[in-house]
């Protein structure tokens, strides 16, 4: 888990990533794999130990940051999910090993009050966009991230 804190006065806000064990891989889970490698070389992933920081996007997506980037990933939800504008803590799951967030069916985004949905879509976007989307410019260069 990451714990994320802001160096600037806003709100505190915490992002982690929680790593699902999987006991058997299935053939789904084959496919889901090269669905993984074509998200890695498209940067529609995030590794999970690079979260830094994120801000919520309406209740259908949201921005996430990672270590010493400016630049974020919109990370696009199946469903609104209520609270999540509001949220100072969101959990980004995934059931593979590797660490990888993707949009290839299995991750998702949880908050502590059991209400989640699943990832749709990431985009890494340009730091034009990225400064669009984050109207409180409350972006990465704002944030440090520890481990815990």
């Amino acid at each position: 888990m990451m714990q994320v804190s802001e160096s600037s006065g806003r709100r505190r806000r915490w992002l982690a990533a929680v790593l699902g064990s999987l006991l058997v891989c299935s053939p789904a889970m084959a496919a889901d794999t090269g669905c993984e490698a074509q998200a890695l070389r498209a940067g529609q992933s995030i590794a999970a130990n690079r979260l830094a920081s994120w801000e919520p996007v309406g209740d259908r997506a949201l921005l996430v940051w990672t270590l010493h980037d400016g630049r974020a990933h919109l990370v696009g939800l199946d469903h609104q999910v209520a609270g999540l504008r509001h949220a100072a803590t969101v959990f980004l799951t995934t059931r593979g090993r590797d660490g990888i967030v993707c949009a290839c069916g299995h991750d998702g985004l949880l908050l502590p009050n059991g209400k989640g949905a699943r990832i749709v879509f990431i985009r890494y976007l340009s730091k034009e966009r990225t400064a669009q989307l984050d109207a409180a410019g409350e972006g990465a260069p704002r944030t440090r991230a520890t481990p815990t």
